[in-house]
């Protein structure tokens, strides 16, 4: 086994409290998103947002399997809460989300949304596959019928069809979210037997700011430390520098490789390593189905029958303080997820 926290004894390892022993409150990434935007950009997450089914469904089934996640995304990428002004956005900031699929080898079809703060609405857009043929023919006449009569028209410079969709409040986005839903299974033919693929983006065109392209143990701790991370250098001879940390759901140990110069003492990548028991033995099927549906997370089996759960942060070229917090708190998220799936 490799290098790492002291594996927890059993799968209940770790009490869910915080300081004080109050039951600390699990926030969805999305929505710690949405509520502290600004010192997240620019941030980008990837996936799966709908499972594939080898049995077709309807667009209500399907909406019931994603409305959860998909409103939660909506809402990081859509709101624009006036008293957050200079605090969560700033003029200049901007998001777009998109959901597509692919129906044959290389054809993309999609639902986006594109917002910016102080406009009339969040764009709303249905590929007409004018810039993308063959997909141009999953929205022939008659489905283009169908999205005038939903309020689209042919705009922009991608040709696509597009509707402005004024959003006041979070309430506003479930009957937002539904509607994309109906029109990639009634217009663009999605059935879930394919994967329902999401692309979230949070960006700025204001952003400058310092990068790091090599970090200390030391001064990693530090930082950990600054972000509300517990953390501890442990330096052994004969062993790799190790940084232990934890969550509310158990310990997590982050690995140094990559030193910039033999003896610097600084790095360039980060590994963040834990371990989890899983009851019934099933360890390798878990394993299996969080590298399908987690694409930041490497799952693998150790030798003790044992999960090990694996985030790789590269610092190569330079990522910002702000986009590192950012990979800390994603995988404290994933933890998190694991650790309610798994109970």
């Amino acid at each position: 086994m490799g290098t790492a926290p002291k594996k927890p004894s059993s799968s209940a390892t770790g009490t869910g409290k915080g300081k004080g022993g109050t039951a600390a409150p699990q926030v969805p990434l999305t929505e710690m998103l949405a509520r502290e935007g600004a010192p997240w950009r620019p941030f980008k997450d990837q996936g799966v947002l709908v499972k594939p089914l080898k049995t077709p469904r309807d667009a209500t089934a399907i909406f019931a399997a994603c409305e959860k996640t998909l409103v939660s995304h909506l809402k990081a990428v859509c709101l624009w809460p006036e008293k957050e002004r200079n605090h969560s956005w700033r003029v200049g900031d901007y998001s777009y989300y998109i959901l597509e699929f692919s129906p044959k080898p290389k054809t993309a079809v999609y639902v986006q949304f594109w917002s910016e703060p102080d406009e009339d609405g969040v764009i709303f857009e249905v590929s007409s596959g004018a810039w993308n043929p063959p997909a141009d023919k999953y929205v022939d006449t008659d489905r283009q019928e169908l999205l005038r009569d939903h309020g689209f028209e042919i705009g922009g410079n991608a040709g696509n069809f597009r509707k402005i969709v004024a959003i006041e409040s979070a309430k506003d986005l479930r009957a937002m979210a539904r509607e994309a839903v109906a029109i990639a299974c009634k217009v663009l033919g999605y059935d879930g037997t394919l994967e329902l693929r999401y692309d979230l983006n949070l960006q700025t065109h204001m952003a400058v700011r310092h990068v790091l392209s090599e970090v200390s143990p030391d001064a990693l701790k530090k930082m950990l430390r600054e972000w509300g991370f517990p953390a501890e250098l442990k330096v052994e001879d004969g062993k790799p520098l190790l940084v232990e940390s934890r969550t509310d759901h158990g310990p997590f140990g982050i690995l140094f490789r990559d030193e910039t110069s033999n003896g610097s003492g600084h790095y360039h990548v980060l590994k963040l390593r834990t371990f989890r028991k899983v009851e019934g033995g099933n360890a390798l099927e878990v394993a299996n189905r969080l590298n399908q549906f987690m694409v930041a997370l490497k799952a693998t089996v150790d030798e003790d029958g044992d999960l090990m759960l694996e985030q790789q942060v590269l610092l190569h070229a330079g990522v910002t303080m702000d986009h590192l917090r950012a990979r800390f708190e994603l995988w404290r998220w994933m933890i998190g997820e694991i650790a309610q799936e798994m109970k």
